[in-house]
């Protein structure tokens, strides 16, 4: 005779709530902090060299030469007034494939709990 088992899921705790709210906003405003604000450092070191090669190899320069390289690419993208879909376009996708993975990773890391 097997017992069952019966197990219940524990409601998160407010504090891992913002942890995991705040990674989504810095994954938005700069790719790989979301990753190292949630302690995964290959994974936010390689977003972030990621986006740093699309900007400065794949971008055709409007965005690398309009600000400063500290700057988040989405400000550096609505301040100008002369951007085009090609010059965000490799870097805004390294962008959403950013939050994307942290959202996934998340996820997973929730359902193994």
């Amino acid at each position: 005779m097997s017992a069952i088992r019966v197990t219940t899921r524990r409601p998160r705790e407010f504090g891992s709530r913002v942890l995991t709210w705040s990674a989504y906003l810095l994954a938005v405003v700069c790719p790989g902090a979301g990753h190292l604000c949630v302690r995964q450092w290959k994974r936010g070191l390689s977003w972030g060299t990621l986006c740093g090669v699309a900007i400065v190899f794949l971008s055709p320069g409007t965005l690398l030469f309009a600000g400063p390289l500290i700057e988040p690419i989405l400000v550096t993208a609505l301040r100008l007034e002369t951007v085009t879909f090609a010059d965000v376009a490799f870097p805004l996708t390294i962008v959403v494939l950013n939050v994307i993975d942290l959202y996934s990773r998340l996820a997973l890391d929730e359902t193994t709990r």
